[in-house]
């Protein structure tokens, strides 16, 4: 279950004393921690979703800019490396982005008292996968649970292309005899074509797929079709959209996809 707590200990601060600048990597420049977030929820999620989905996911790039830069300590990529940040933003979208910034102004996610790693990724395959099947690492916040969105795409190859993208030259008839096996989420945990082998992982990067979980398909060319988009750890963004259009609010977003972790307001102080 996820818990709401104020850090009523420390002491109450002027508004200026509890403001945290985010640095750009690439610019070095300073931005204030919900100045950023504004240009931040623009860059990673569509601006047209539920605003209770956008609350969601502003919580969670707030948590993971404080885990990233260490309460803005170190700079940030402004990419997919770290959290995409746009600085042009759509007039039409954005009183609603400042809006979902400011009703969760200063909300946090931790575990153990600390910021969470706040993994998120665009769309799964009707569940999550987990830290553990991801890298290896067991994390009691980042499991598998359900997810509501469904989002599949076929992406098409010739034999050519194929072959070059693996550094390979199979027939279309040893790739229709890969072997593939999955892991629990039903994403690919390996899959081997004639003598070679690779993880899903490593396919998905070589390939460059929407995701892990894949079926190939051959006729005159190969067909493979993904269920997800991203690395399916932690909030589905389109997850949380479905969940807001069908009534969850953003802390019941949080509670789902982040079990075990506890919704914190930033204290003034760090120490």
């Amino acid at each position: 279950p996820l818990r709401y707590k104020n850090n009523e200990s420390k002491p109450a601060a002027r508004e200026e004393e509890c403001e945290i600048f985010i640095t750009l990597a690439q610019s070095n420049e300073q931005i204030p921690l919900e100045q950023y977030l504004t240009g931040d929820l623009a860059g990673e999620m569509p601006a047209s979703f539920h605003i209770e989905a956008l609350k969601a996911q502003a919580v969670a790039a707030r948590t993971y800019a404080i885990h990233q830069t260490n309460y803005g300590a170190t700079p940030i990529l402004q990419t997919t490396a770290h959290q995409v940040y746009k600085e042009d933003i759509n007039p039409k979208y954005e009183e609603k982005l400042k809006e979902a910034v400011s009703a969760t102004k200063h909300q946090i996610l931790t575990y153990n008292n600390q910021p969470i790693t706040a993994m998120f990724h665009a769309a799964s395959n009707g569940q999550t996968e987990s830290a553990q099947n991801f890298s290896g690492a067991q994390i009691a916040y980042l499991t598998t649970v359900s997810t509501p969105e469904e989002y599949t795409e076929t992406q098409t190859f010739t034999l050519a292309t194929f072959n070059e993208q693996l550094k390979a030259a199979y027939s279309l008839a040893q790739i229709a005899q890969a072997q593939i096996t999955r892991n629990d989420t039903n994403r690919v945990e390996r899959i081997t074509i004639g003598q070679k082998s690779w993880t899903g992982r490593e396919f998905r990067e070589l390939l460059r797929l929407k995701s892990t979980d894949f079926t190939i398909n051959v006729n005159s060319e190969i067909e493979i079709q993904t269920k997800g988009y991203g690395h399916g750890v932690g909030m589905s963004q389109y997850g949380a959209n479905e969940l807001a259009t069908n009534g969850r609010i953003a802390t019941e977003i949080l509670a789902h996809y982040y079990p075990n972790t506890t919704l914190t307001t930033l204290a003034c102080s760090q120490d």
